[in-house]
């Protein structure tokens, strides 16, 4: 489409969408197509935050909203069900965050319980990764700026369950989904998402942006903890510093989300000024969520 050739050179449109523009109402349509509903979220087909806002910022004369759309609903047990869950999860934050942003057609209802799965090892150290792997760069972030915080650490699992945790119940990809760095101090909680030099994805905006909305709706008790065994398990033994975080989320104390893009190097079109339209957003202000960018190194 001539038009996405305005956006910042070196852009890399991505070509898994497909891109409908009408220029009378001003509206450029992206739809997911199926590979992109069962991807994961940083992934150029699946990131639609990520270059809604991006195409929606570089193209604001000629763009007034972005809607989007996706080729077909997923039925349960079919391959990428999960996936597609948590696309809805994210198009229904997306839409109520951003005015300019538009569903093209009725969201699927959302379960009315989530519940968010814990924890039961501790998280990998340094020793278990390859040195200067995402792994490795985590636990020496931690390491070197835990002092910061209240408290750090690092895997913090996202996993959202339909009524219970378990085998059967996911709701969305639960075995390996999770924060890559989580700390507190006072009453705010950053969470950082962490990308080595060499990994430049766009789609970190839709990653940070999912971790964010998770935590605000765990803060906020729309999503909840089981009161099981597992659940006292974790907070006896503050597997990967759950009691911390428990204490501070049952006592109410969090009042704001500080959300870090952690990179040495970000995607072309990933600038200061890009950062601060994805905070311009009267939901994120009401709910003192705030998003920026912290380099690895430092």
């Amino acid at each position: 489409m001539e038009l996405l050739q305005k956006v910042k050179p070196n852009a890399d449109i991505p070509s898994q969408y497909e891109y409908i523009y009408d220029s009378k109402k001003k509206d450029l349509t992206l739809r997911v197509k199926i590979k992109g509903l069962k991807s994961n979220m940083q992934d150029d087909e699946a990131a639609f935050e990520s270059w809604a806002i991006a195409l929606k910022y570089y193209l604001k004369d000629t763009i007034d909203t972005v809607t989007i759309d996706w080729e077909r609903d997923f039925v349960k047990g079919e391959e990428g069900y999960l996936h597609y869950n948590r696309f809805v999860y994210r198009l229904l934050k997306f839409v109520q965050t951003y005015s300019w942003a538009k569903s093209a057609k009725s969201i699927p209802t959302i379960p009315s319980q989530l519940y968010c799965n814990i924890g039961r090892t501790v998280a990998a150290d340094k020793s278990k990764h390859i040195k200067n792997s995402e792994g490795w760069l985590e636990c020496q972030y931690v390491d070197d700026h835990s002092s910061e915080y209240d408290v750090m650490n690092h895997q913090f699992p996202v996993g959202l369950f339909d009524g219970k945790v378990s085998g059967t119940t996911h709701y969305t990809t639960g075995q390996k989904s999770a924060i890559d760095i989580w700390a507190i101090k006072g009453s705010c909680l950053s969470i950082f998402e962490l990308k080595k030099a060499d990994n430049k994805p766009l789609g970190i905006i839709s990653e940070l942006m999912f971790y964010t909305n998770v935590l605000d709706d765990i803060l906020s008790h729309r999503i909840m903890y089981e009161a099981n065994e597992n659940t006292k398990y974790a907070i006896r033994n503050n597997i990967r510093g759950f009691k911390n975080f428990f204490e501070a989320y049952s006592s109410g104390i969090i009042n704001h989300i500080d959300s870090v893009f952690l990179a040495d190097n970000l995607h072309t079109l990933l600038t200061d000024e890009l950062i601060c339209f994805i905070n311009d957003s009267p939901r994120w202000k009401y709910k003192k969520i705030t998003f920026r960018k912290l380099a690895v190194s430092k």
